[in-house]
């Protein structure tokens, strides 16, 4: 703190959205960096991107680089992109080339220490580089130490006092492994050693991800981390398209994909066309996603590679991270039913251009082959289009996909509080649940999320005995049906203008 009088400034790494995360809000990126691998991370800002997946270049730490031929521009980029859009929260998963190699180190005789996951990230070594995971084990009596785990020069935990070489195994297999980074087995010896600095060494990466291990990064994104988007940003191969598809139908998700960076029409119908019918390459259920294209112009940013004088130039980023955030933005006041397009909902507070443009028959074979564009709307840059990559009709509008993975969330947080009620013979529990999710539904049609001039007309509920009956009481059932109308959306609105002479009559209305 300078002293007074004089001018003291602080500058701060950016800090997480101060906005409440919708549940449905979330967005599940898997993409290349150092760090740990194939380990759900959540991100609330890049400096939490930084902690975890950051690299030291200089001596300084980074967020954004390329170092050992992986390089985060592209998932740095999109998260950057993703917060400035309104996005909150993010869950980020490196994929590993299977050959990689992960780092070990030892304490002696008394434990054995190997990286959460494998590559190069995770190497270390005496000197100024502090860069890698450090172990400081501290000595304190004969039969009691300490282990403290740093990572890129930070420290990501500390034990309590542990005693034997099995308390350090069970404790870092309690912990949170995208903190502690490290697992441990027991050596020969029960000794505790003297305080001893431990790095590890030998990690070795291989050749970029394949689609195969990008699949592997998202099957680690369980469907106990709840709803959201998910993409592999900048990818935009048939096969991850598919796997994107397929792990949001499994997991209550909807895929936001890339479109390759093209004006080539037929290219990019091509891709909605492969994950909807393309043999090997299709998708169980293609509604489950959406297809985006042009890639995006953001300004660019002062290098965070330390001591770099390179000039700055402007950034050009994959649109799921645009199409990512606006959803969050939108998700936080609305229904997943409101559309995170058009200038409302979908402008973008960060573009600055495009990377392609398309003519007027263009943009329409795009949005016939559910392909959706962004554009520039008067000036600004906004997501033009909102439809799924679905061949059903009934889930073509991707704000209806959007709502289908929402009232699978709420009715099952409302349906998980009648596991293991008393069946009545009144049928009361019955009557119990078919109010809680009517409440749900009304709430629905008050939002107009769903459609009709009153509430009867938009959904209707029977939990009678049609679906609850001797044989699904006897099984323990308790069930519900509920038949509702998803609202849609306008895509085209269109305004007739007629001139009159001023001593004309105008039509009544």
């Amino acid at each position: 703190m300078a002293n007074a009088p004089g001018v003291s400034v602080t500058v701060n790494a950016p800090t997480s959205n101060p906005q409440t995360n919708s549940p449905t809000g979330t967005w599940f990126v898997v993409g290349n960096c150092h760090g740990p691998a194939n380990i759900p991370v959540p991100i609330n800002s890049l400096s939490d991107f930084q902690t975890y997946f950051g690299k030291i270049v200089n001596s300084s730490l980074t967020g954004r680089y390329t170092v050992s031929s992986i390089s985060s521009n592209t998932l740095y980029d999109s998260l950057d992109v993703y917060f400035r859009e309104g996005g909150i929260n993010a869950y980020v998963v490196r994929p590993i080339a299977a050959a990689a190699v992960a780092a070990t180190g030892t304490a002696g005789s008394f434990l054995n220490f190997t990286a959460a996951s494998k590559g190069t990230w995770a190497n270390s070594a005496s000197g100024t580089d502090t860069s890698g995971v450090i172990i400081t084990l501290t000595n304190i009596t004969a039969t009691s130490y300490t282990l403290s785990i740093a990572y890129n020069n930070q420290v990501m935990a500390v034990s309590p006092t542990l005693n034997t070489n099995t308390d350090a195994v069970n404790w870092l297999a309690s912990q949170n492994n995208y903190q502690v980074l490290v697992s441990a087995t027991a050596g020969v010896s029960p000794t505790v050693p003297s305080t001893s600095i431990i790095y590890l060494t030998s990690g070795t990466d291989s050749t970029a991800a394949t689609d195969a291990e990008y699949l592997l990064a998202l099957n680690a994104i369980t469907d106990s981390y709840g709803p959201g988007q998910v993409s592999v940003p900048g990818i935009t191969s048939d096969t991850t398209h598919k796997n994107l598809l397929n792990h949001a139908q499994i997991n209550n998700r909807v895929a936001i994909m890339d479109g390759a960076d093209t004006a080539v029409v037929a290219t990019l119908t091509t891709a909605v066309s492969v994950v909807q019918t393309g043999g090997a390459s299709a998708a169980t259920d293609s509604s489950y996603g959406a297809l985006f294209s042009p890639w995006v112009v953001v300004p660019g940013i002062a290098s965070t590679t330390p001591s770099s004088t390179a000039p700055v130039f402007n950034r050009i980023v994959p649109p799921s991270c645009i199409v990512a955030g606006n959803i969050a933005a939108t998700d936080v006041k609305n229904d997943c039913n409101v559309p995170a397009a058009g200038l409302i909902n979908g402008s973008s507070a960060y573009a600055i251009g495009l990377s392609q443009t398309f003519t007027a028959a263009d943009r329409g074979t795009l949005n016939a082959g559910q392909v959706n564009l962004l554009r520039n709307i008067n000036g600004q840059i906004a997501i033009y289009g909102f439809r799924s990559t679905a061949t059903d009709q009934n889930w073509v509008y991707l704000n209806n996909v959007r709502f289908r993975m929402q009232i699978v969330r709420d009715f099952d947080v409302i349906a998980e509080n009648y596991v293991f009620a008393e069946i009545d013979g009144r049928g009361q529990i019955f009557s119990t649940l078919g109010g809680a999710l009517a409440g749900q539904c009304q709430n629905y049609w008050l939002r107009k999320s769903i459609y009709g001039a009153n509430a009867e007309d938009a959904f209707s509920i029977n939990v009678g005995p049609q679906v609850n009956t001797a044989i699904t009481i006897a099984a323990g059932q308790i069930n519900a049906q509920v038949n509702l109308r998803m609202a849609p959306f306008g895509e085209f609105v269109n305004v007739q203008v007629t001139k009159y002479l001023v001593s004309a009559p105008l039509p009544t209305v």
